[in-house]
């Protein structure tokens, strides 16, 4: 029995033996898997740092949009300003031309009753001159 007891032990050894081994195997896998791990998240902080640095620079130059963007804006208000002053002078010149207008039609209308009137007065001296 003692031999069969050892042999018994000797089997358990063995077992535990390439349990051991097979520990070790997956201790080893898994040191291997921490470290790619590791340089994954190394990569991943990396690629955040990245996104950080490009984030920050999309925030400068959207400020820089937005102070464009309220330059334009401001220099819109200063135009619309001008050609609202160049509409009220065209409305002023149009009011004054048609002013002018009236008054050179009076003035016509008064030259020509004085033409008439000359021609028939030059008639009336004519015939006066004739009838001497």
């Amino acid at each position: 029995m003692s031999e069969q007891l050892l042999h018994q032990i000797l089997q358990k050894l063995d077992h535990i033996e390439a349990e051991q081994t097979s520990m070790k195997s997956d201790m080893h896998t898994m040191k291997s898997d921490m470290q790619t791990m590791k340089l994954d998240m190394q990569t991943m902080q990396a690629d955040i740092f990245g996104l950080k640095e490009t984030q920050e620079l999309m925030q400068v130059q959207l400020g820089e949009t937005n102070a464009i963007v309220r330059a334009i804006r401001d220099r819109q208000d200063e135009t619309d300003a001008k050609l609202d002053a160049l509409s009220m002078d065209v409305h002023k010149v149009h009011g004054e031309l048609s002013s002018v207008k009236s008054t050179q039609d009076r003035h016509e209308k008064i030259l020509d009753k004085l033409a008439t009137r000359s021609i028939e007065q030059e008639a009336d001296i004519h015939q006066l001159k004739l009838a001497k």
